[in-house]
């Protein structure tokens, strides 16, 4: 009586087998290149008002305004900035956040880390904002 190394796996079956891993590595090779990892950076988004015939232009050689989306918290909190300035957000945060008008003014999509998204202030106004994943977060553009 000869001794083997356990029961002997049918033909067939080994490939079936060898079918079958290979099915599951060609998904897991689509559906991770599809996926985003988490906290990756979006796309930028950028929204400018259409232009009006009223609307102030920028001044050239105007400075960029920037603000920091760090540590949960819009820096600086409030800002002011002339007719025509573009501020730009930027998330530093390696958690997703938006800025988002409390008038439904301007709205960005969700900014993962390090992405960006600006904003052109062509009237006067003080214009409140939050993020809408996080409502805690508030600040203000101040535009003279």
């Amino acid at each position: 009586m000869a001794f083997g190394h356990g029961p002997q796996m049918p033909a067939g079956a080994a490939r079936w087998l060898a079918g079958g891993a290979t099915v599951v590595l060609t998904l897991l090779v689509i559906f991770g290149a599809a996926c985003q990892p988490y906290g990756a950076p979006s796309p930028t988004a950028t929204h400018t008002p259409a232009p009006s015939s009223t609307a102030p232009q920028p001044t050239p050689g105007q400075a960029p305004v920037e603000v920091e989306i760090s540590g949960f918290a819009f820096v600086p909190a409030t800002i002011t900035v002339a007719v025509g300035s573009t501020v730009t957000w930027t998330n530093q945060d390696s958690v997703p956040h938006t800025v988002t008008s409390d008038a439904g003014i301007f709205d960005s999509v969700r900014l993962g880390r390090d992405g960006s998204f600006s904003y052109s202030f062509a009237e006067r106004g003080t214009f409140s904002y939050h993020c809408a994943v996080h409502p805690y977060m508030k600040a203000k553009v101040v535009v003279e």
